[in-house]
Formats: structure tokens, C-alpha cells, sequence
């Protein structure tokens, strides 16, 4: 298949971020079990044939400024070459920070002013401040405060009320940062505003990041995962929301993160991680420009 579009796989194995805010541990596995499913799968491509796995960034002995550090490089390092798009598997949350810190370096050498947009996925708007320690709901409030990211160009998609304290709520509120609740979306309206939202998005941004945050899917489809929620996405809208992301040329990384392997019941979650790691790459492939 003639495809100029370079794909890599990146591994953050830590979850430092989720122990600093009190969360369910295993997400350092993470990796681990979605690269065990993920190079199992076949289908229209073998994504193995097309996806270089870059490994593990290397976490030890860092503090987990520099673990953010070591993260962005790798990440920026990807991203020098022209057509590049990435798959950033966590880990804790937080490192959605790192990948945008990443793309921003290396996308901004590339056309200093080129914008960057963020649409994630969540139960959670993670925009918790740092006063003392980086945690996994912190990293969009890092983004934007760092500049890394324009409140006009992150999209809040699927969060759920209950989940989100109202100082977090009052942050989002006065930086205008459009939120798309979970309760808009009940009734079969997700797959129609998903791509509502990415289109918009694609109109105020050159280049866009998927995050998806595995605990913004129902618990019944993903056990493990930090953060279990009872209502949530089904995980054929979740494997949706990546195909469609990934035929769209300017989404140029999607994160999956929160992956808990020990927490999963028969790696059902770490499957459907990996099923729609594999469905973005494939829509990546199948790209008309």
C-alpha cells in the first residue's frame, strides 16, 4: 500500500499522576496490554506494517517533571518529520500535557502560526490546578496556562456532572472553554455531535489531538481504567470516535489514557484500547490527502 503517512507508537508507562489525586493504580501497565492486543489485529492492513513501535520512553530515576519532559522530546522528536501522526498510550492522564507540549514544539517549527486543538474525551474536565504535585487532573489546566493551548481550541466531550468539582466547573466557565456534558449526548447523539464538534474544531484549528480518556466509557465496557463511571460511552461509539478522527487530516495524534490492566475483567478494556488504536490507524491509511 503506497502511504506516505509515517505512524508511530509511544508507550508512557507510569501513574504517578493518579497517585497524587488519590486514584486507582495500573495504569503503568497500560502499554503493555494494549501492545499485546494491538499487534494481534489483521483485518483490511496489518497495522504492525505500518506502525513503528517506538517503545517505552525511559521513566527511570526522573522526578515527574522530568518524566513530562522525557515525554515531550520523544514526542516532538516524532512529530519533526512531515506526515507524521502518533498514538501516545498511558499511563495517567496527565501526560495529555506532554503529548500537547510535544506537538506544539515540534508542529510550531514547522509553521510558527500554525494553532493547535484538543478534543477530549472524558468524564472529567482535568483542568485541577497544581499547587504542589502534577496529577492526572491536571492537564489541561497545564496546557492552558503554559499557553500550550488556547481555550477556544480545546473541546470538553462527554463530561459527566457529577464527576467534576465546581471550582473546576467556574475554571472552564471563565476561559469560555466550550464543554459538551454527557447528559446532551444520551439517546443515541453522540456520533452526530462527535463529529459536529471535530468539524468546528477543524475550522478554528491546522492541527488537532484526540484524547480519549478511557473512563469517559461506561464501566460495563471498561473495567479498567482509573476512574470506573456506571453511565458513559458504548465502546462502539468509542471505537467510532477514533475511526472518524482518524480519516480527518488534521488530527495528528490520538492519547489513550487510564488504561488499568489489573483492575480489568478478561482484558476486555485493554482491547477495546487497542481496538481503537488499530481503527484510527486504519482510517489514518485510508486518508485521500
Amino acid at each position: 500500500m503506497k502511504n506516505r503517512i509515517n505512524c508511530s507508537l509511544l508507550g508512557l508507562a507510569d501513574h504517578e499522576g493518579i497517585a497524587n489525586v488519590g486514584g486507582r493504580l495500573g495504569a503503568l501497565s497500560g502499554p503493555e496490554f494494549f501492545r499485546k492486543y494491538f499487534f494481534r489485529f489483521k483485518g483490511t492492513h496489518e497495522v504492525r506494517d505500518f506502525v513503528k513501535d517506538l517503545g517505552d520512553v525511559s521513566f527511570d530515576g526522573k522526578s515527574q517533571v522530568q518524566k513530562h519532559e522525557s515525554a515531550a522530546l520523544q514526542i516532538e522528536r516524532v512529530h519533526r518529520v512531515s506526515k507524521s501522526v502518533s498514538i501516545v498510550v498511558g499511563g495517567g492522564h496527565d501526560f495529555a500535557f506532554a503529548q500537547l507540549n510535544g506537538l506544539s514544539r515540534a508542529l510550531l517549527k514547522q509553521n510558527p502560526k500554525g494553532r493547535l486543538g484538543c478534543l477530549n474525551i472524558d468524564a472529567h474536565l482535568d483542568v485541577r490546578p497544581v499547587t504542589d504535585k502534577i496529577t492526572s487532573g491536571s492537564p489541561f489546566y497545564l496546557a492552558l496556562e503554559s499557553k500550550t493551548l488556547s481555550p477556544q481550541r480545546l473541546i470538553e466531550f462527554g463530561i459527566q456532572t457529577h464527576a467534576n468539582q465546581p471550582v473546576f466547573w467556574e475554571y472552564v466557565k471563565s476561559k469560555r472553554i466550550p464543554v459538551v456534558s454527557f447528559s446532551e449526548l444520551r439517546g443515541g447523539r453522540a456520533i452526530k455531535e462527535f463529529k459536529a464538534q471535530l468539524s468546528a474544531l477543524s475550522k478554528r484549528s491546522d492541527w488537532i489531538c484526540l484524547s480519549l480518556d478511557l473512563d469517559a466509557v461506561a464501566e460495563a465496557y471498561a473495567p479498567g481504567v482509573s476512574a470506573p463511571q456506571s453511565e458513559g460511552f458504548t465502546a462502539s461509539e468509542a471505537i467510532e470516535f477514533c475511526e472518524i478522527a482518524g480519516e480527518n487530516p488534521k488530527v495528528v495524534s490520538l492519547g489513550i489514557y487510564e488504561l488499568s490492566p489489573p483492575h480489568d475483567v478478561g482484558d476486555q478494556t485493554s482491547r477495546l484500547a487497542a481496538t481503537c488504536g488499530y481503527h484510527f490507524v486504519e482510517a489514518v491509511l485510508g486518508r485521500k490527502s
